[in-house]
């Protein structure tokens, strides 16, 4: 079993920001949240992660509603990498992919040698090992991207929620860093803003719009120039490669005549 959201109903601040969504991944998947900003992407990864709880519907992971787990007993299945973080405290790459290991640590303490081996491949997963020593400011976006990932994958999770992780990368690191996510052996939920990377990257993509999902399924059938325009206001071309990946052509719903 794995992550899942039954028909959960969120308001906060006396706004409906998540209403009646369902949502299953399949183990080992990329799913991609789409929607325009306010859709209710982020509200839904808080939920799913836990650090929200929903007014109505659950959520569960291998079949326990996640109010009755611990956070630590959460964080050693469900990692998060949110948006692109900020700090103050310029410390080594290392020490940052050890933070990850910290759900795992028992009444007696850590296990070194264990959490030592986690790190490590953490680290090289995320093509960081050679970084490990450097400090965390000299890091570019990208670098400082894998490094959370990397703190994210010494929890050993299963489930992986990440919030616009491309958010302020340039398009080198935005289509290395996708790749990545696609390599990694474990589920993924991901909100993200451009449609192409979605449709290049994610096995399945639910779009949403004023807090619900008004479509789901495979990016080559989701992603369609209707629904594009109604959720989005825009219009859109969509081409299908050989590969079947679509490929989104955007342009303004209306043209201002010339001045």
């Amino acid at each position: 079993m794995t992550l899942h959201a039954d028909r959960v109903r969120w308001n906060r601040g006396g706004a409906l920001v998540v209403d009646g969504v369902t949502l299953t991944p399949r183990p080992g998947a990329t799913v991609g949240l789409l929607g325009p900003n306010g859709s209710g992407k982020s509200s839904l990864l808080r939920l799913l992660s836990g650090t929200a709880r929903p007014d109505d519907g659950t959520v569960t992971l291998d079949g326990t509603d996640l109010r009755a787990l611990s956070r630590r007993s959460v964080a050693r299945t469900v990692a998060v990498v949110g948006q692109h973080t900020h700090t103050d405290v310029d410390i080594r790459v290392r020490d940052v992919v050890r933070l990850g290991r910290i759900p795992h640590r028992g009444p007696l303490g850590s296990r070194p040698a264990t959490d030592a081996a986690a790190v490590d491949a953490a680290l090289a997963a995320t093509g960081m090992t050679d970084k490990a020593d450097r400090f965390w400011h000299s890091l570019s976006g990208g670098e400082q991207q894998r490094a959370h990932i990397a703190r994210a994958l010494a929890q050993e999770p299963r489930e992986l929620l990440m919030d616009e992780p491309t958010n302020h990368l340039d398009i080198r690191h935005q289509l290395e860093l996708l790749e990545l996510v696609q390599r990694l052996p474990v589920t993924t939920v991901v909100a993200l803003h451009d449609l192409n990377l979605a449709a290049a990257y994610c096995d399945e993509v639910v779009v949403m719009a004023a807090g619900r999902a008004v479509a789901a399924g495979p990016p080559a059938q989701v992603l369609t120039p209707e629904l594009i325009g109604e959720v989005y206001g825009v219009r859109a071309t969509v081409l299908v490669g050989e590969d079947g990946v679509p490929t989104v052509v955007l342009r303004p719903a209306a043209v201002s005549a010339p001045a």
